[in-house]
């Protein structure tokens, strides 16, 4: 069995990283509403939310694979991600894609399985910061002041 292979074929008991972030949906009147959304987090996000970048994670919690997806159903335990919070949109094609990342980076596995990791507690305390907001379902709209000026020389040939 090839490499490759072998980080496609994932199982229950694979280990993967699934966070809480807080972020805002619009509502019908155009304000944000805050809502709590759960997913996964793939290994090079663990490795820099490690090395102390800010994030709208809460909270983390290291599994396995059969602890938050139930074959294509997310399974979110309400004592560790609380009843407020919802899987976000695609969970079990990012879960699975999460857990391909730490098969093929187990060196990456930052948080022991089990564990829960906050801006309080452990592994590495997380660098949460309430003003990194993330707006679920923004559109973005591009005008010509998001264009950069280049200088005059940047597409002739000196010679």
């Amino acid at each position: 069995m090839s490499h490759i292979q072998q980080l496609s074929e994932i199982n229950g008991l694979d280990y993967v990283v699934v966070g809480v972030a807080l972020c805002y949906q619009k509502n019908a009147d155009g304000k944000t509403d805050p809502v709590r959304i759960a997913e996964p987090i793939p290994a090079t996000a663990l490795e820099a939310m490690g090395r102390g970048i800010r994030t709208s994670f809460e909270k983390i919690y290291a599994a396995t694979l059969g602890e938050v997806l139930d074959g294509e159903h997310p399974l979110l335990p309400a004592d560790i991600f609380g009843s407020d919070s919802y899987a976000c949109r695609d969970f079990a094609t990012r879960v699975k894609a999460a857990t391909r990342t730490y098969k093929a980076k187990p060196h990456l596995r930052l948080v022991p399985s089990g564990t829960v990791c906050s801006a309080e507690e452990g592994a590495f305390k997380l660098q949460y910061d309430p003003a990194f907001r993330r707006i679920l379902g923004a559109e973005r709209t591009v005008s010509d002041s998001d264009n950069i000026k280049q200088h005059s020389h940047t597409h002739k040939v000196l010679t």
